[in-house]
């Protein structure tokens, strides 16, 4: 039987990963939740308002992540969460609020994490991730 409850323990590690003060996370503590051919994909609208998906392996996004909150104090937390599963697959939408800190700016603002989740046989694996935030 499946509920809500199922991937709690998912989101909470992955939102406590990228909250975290200015400086490296802990990446490989998350490392496990992934199928080795997962995709995240950064989706949102360029200084021009052209919109882009920037798709990226674990490593890829995990180098981008570093990149861009170097110097930041950022935090996400999980406002809702609904799972839907069908067999093997799972479909996650989970909403979050942010904060984003920087010596010069600081930000908040929602969005929304949109998982598939898929069942190997022994353990569910993060399969992809597409995201957006609000405007």
């Amino acid at each position: 039987m499946h509920d809500r409850s199922d991937f709690c323990d998912v989101t909470a590690a992955l939102y406590g990963v990228v909250s975290a003060p200015a400086g490296k996370r802990d990446w490989e503590s998350i490392r496990h939740w992934y199928h080795p051919d997962a995709r995240l994909v950064r989706t949102g609208v360029d200084e021009h308002g052209q919109a882009f998906a920037r798709v990226m392996s674990f490593d890829d996004y995990v180098e981008n992540a570093e990149e861009l909150l170097r110097d930041v104090i950022f935090s996400e937390r999980e406002t809702s969460h609904e799972v839907r599963f069908f067999g093997n697959v799972a479909q996650l939408a989970s909403s979050y609020e942010f904060t984003w800190e920087s010596g010069q700016e600081s930000r908040q603002g929602r969005g929304m994490n949109f998982f598939t989740i898929v069942f190997d046989g022994t353990h569910w694996k993060i399969m992809s991730i597409v995201w957006d935030n609000e405007r």
